[in-house]
């Protein structure tokens, strides 16, 4: 028996570029809300960077938020962090001033850049994130002392060089992010780990879990599932580790998946 629907975002329940929730997925979760079926968004973005929509309209019990990085109750509230260690951060911090990168650091509250601002968000916010929503912190540049250790750490380089510092690091793990900026977060976190932690809290079980994804970051949170399910705009990659394809997200995935499984 289904008892929790785990989501992505980005090309899942909204497609990159838009605002709003595809009206299908939104009438499948609240179908499946009337069977008491928790709702978990999993989202390589940040709780402070989600669509208002998916806050406003999907409402989701938990959140997964910054690649697993960091657990969120209902209403944002961090409930669990996975933060870079001290040593990590601070080389991190060397290489990118010694080689003038721009870059940020992803925390549970916020996205704080310190080198470059402008340039940061000439980049970053082409997509549907406002550079209202980013902070600029290139003038004291110590907010991983004063808050807390940074979840993650998203660098702008020439020719995505950035990814090749994967080789210096044995505790981290890079992803390609939009045009030339790559991610980088601790190498023992991913959001199927992460949802595992969340569904023993609950009292769940990873049998009992559908997950909806997109993208290769997806791929551990699909596999781990009882079932896992690839979008049909999705990777080719992903598609080959998930138990169903369905149709594209402006096609009625989400909806069309959970009518095949008879979950609504």
């Amino acid at each position: 028996m289904i008892k929790a629907l785990v989501f992505d975002v980005d090309d899942t329940l909204i497609k990159y570029g838009k605002q709003y929730v595809e009206e299908s997925a939104i009438e499948a979760i609240n179908l499946a809300k009337e069977k008491r079926i928790t709702i978990i968004v999993a989202t390589g973005r940040g709780y402070k960077f989600l669509h208002q929509d998916v806050k406003d309209r999907v409402k989701a019990d938990y959140y997964i938020t910054v690649n697993g990085t960091c657990i969120n109750a209902s209403d944002g509230t961090t409930i669990e962090c996975y933060p870079l260690s001290k040593e990590t951060t601070d080389k991190l911090l060397e290489i990118c001033y010694e080689r003038d990168y721009s870059f940020g650091f992803k925390f549970d509250d916020s996205l704080q850049v310190y080198v470059d601002y402008p340039y940061f968000i000439s980049y970053y916010c082409r997509g549907a994130i406002k550079k209202e929503t980013i902070d600029d912190n290139s003038k004291t540049r110590d907010y991983h002392l004063t808050h807390m250790l940074p979840l993650g750490c998203f660098i702008y380089s020439p020719e995505k060089e950035a990814m090749k510092l994967e080789e210096q690091f044995n505790d981290l793990q890079f992803f390609q992010g939009y045009l030339h900026g790559c991610e980088c977060i601790r190498n023992d976190v991913n959001k199927g780990k992460t949802l595992k932690k969340l569904v023993d809290f609950l009292g769940l079980s990873l049998k009992d879990c559908i997950a909806f994804g997109d993208a290769d970051n997806d791929k551990e949170l699909l596999k781990m599932c009882g079932i896992g399910i690839c979008m049909g705009n999705g990777s080719e990659s992903l598609k080959q580790v998930s138990d169903y394809v369905t149709t594209d997200i402006e096609d009625d995935g989400i909806y069309n998946a959970l009518k095949h499984y008879d979950v609504i």
